[in-house]
């Protein structure tokens, strides 16, 4: 397959990508910048149009020539994915695109509703057969679950793969006022997902802050967790702690946000410049910008995130025994790899990979190098047999 019906699979993955932030925002359509030459007449209007329509995309796509309206950065970041797009001289037609999103649908991870000890319904998510040794993803607080699933279809090849969204920063009417959001309620989440899909152990896979979550989920039901890897993991250890400047940054802004609604909301609108868009891959863009996208959104993320960026992960260390696999880069200028390294060196049976190169995002790329990394550490850990997960 290749030609127009590559461009039609990709097109329909890039507008699935931006549709979580999309449908956080008020207006009604996104402006797509194109010159004469890639507009091709109507062409460019008629094409993008049908893969909006394909995939449920609220919004009117109006291809132009120059802008016609002030664009925030959440606005820009969902413009400049779809007007890539563009770039190409391989449109599909209608059918090839109806085609591509079928196929989309059949290959999505499978939907779960999982309600938690507190009440609250999380969104779950699975790929890969139920007979396979079980994976269970901890995702980085407030991304879609858009960003994984590059490795949830590279894993669930020969895993039974598992993930879930952040609690409440999903649900149609926003998050609840006053929503537990320490690092216990979100351990108990991921404990909540295991009992609903009956996996009494797996490996456990945390990226980003959520190294932090299988971290201390590990420590409280050791039990349940064959083995662990650590992806890029964004720690505190106290007094003391090596932190990028991007870390500190992040941390000072989560903290003032959760503070009140009214510190998020003058918070959040500085996020709507375009300014907000410098250094971001214009892939990650619209899906790390989702919890941005409202007053409300951003500040639960910043009251959950908070929990995560500041919890003292140092007494964890000690009591953790599951063979662990940590990995970091070099150039990772998000999450300083000073972090993984000590994690790497308290834990008892922990095994470090620092890459040469790759920045924090570049994980969520799923590099066959990558792949092949966590798909044989698993496999050195745990066997294929049916329960034995």
């Amino acid at each position: 397959m290749g030609g127009a019906a590559e461009w039609a699979d990709t097109a329909v993955e890039v507008f699935r990508e931006v549709r979580p932030i999309a449908d956080r925002l008020p207006q009604d359509r996104f402006e797509v910048i194109a010159d004469r030459h890639e507009r091709r007449g109507d062409a460019a209007q008629r094409v993008l149009g049908a893969v909006a329509r394909e995939t449920g995309l609220r919004q009117q796509i109006d291809v132009r020539t120059a802008p016609g309206q002030t664009a925030t950065s959440l606005g820009l970041a969902v413009e400049r994915r779809i007007r890539d797009l563009l770039r190409s001289e391989d449109w599909a037609g209608d059918a090839q695109i109806a085609e591509a999103a079928a196929r989309a649908r059949d290959l999505a991870p499978r939907p779960v509703l999982v309600k938690t000890r507190d009440g609250l319904v999380l969104q779950a998510f699975t790929a890969g057969e139920r007979t396979r040794p079980a994976v269970v993803l901890v995702p980085p607080c407030g991304m879609p679950v858009e960003l994984s699933h590059r490795w949830l279809r590279a894993l669930g090849t020969d895993h039974f793969v598992v993930t879930w969204q952040t609690r409440g920063l999903f649900d149609p009417g926003g998050p609840a006022e006053g929503m537990p959001s320490g690092v216990s309620d979100q351990v108990d989440d991921l404990l909540a997902v295991l009992d609903a899909l009956d996996l009494p152990t797996c490996h456990v896979m945390g990226l980003c802050g959520g190294a932090v979550l299988a971290l201390a989920a590990a420590c409280r039901r050791p039990e349940r967790f064959g083995s662990m890897s650590l992806w890029h993991g964004d720690y505190d250890f106290g007094a003391g702690s090596i932190k990028t400047d991007h870390q500190r940054d992040v941390q000072a802004m989560m903290e003032m946000g959760a503070e009140s609604p009214e510190r998020a909301a003058a918070y959040q609108k500085l996020m709507l410049r375009p300014a907000a868009l410098a250094g971001l891959p214009e892939r990650a863009a619209p899906l790390v910008l989702y919890p941005y996208a409202t007053p409300q959104l951003f500040h639960h993320y910043c009251r959950l995130n908070s929990a995560i960026m500041s919890f003292d992960a140092s007494g964890l260390l000690g009591g953790i025994t599951q063979p662990t696999l940590v990995v970091t880069s070099r150039t990772d200028t998000t999450a300083h790899p000073a972090g993984s390294r000590r994690v790497a060196a308290s834990l008892a049976r922990a095994r470090l990979v620092e890459e040469p190169s790759g920045d924090h995002l570049s994980v969520f790329d799923t590099s066959s190098r990558l792949i092949g990394l966590a798909a044989g550490f698993v496999a050195e850990q745990h066997s294929s047999a049916p329960g034995c997960r």
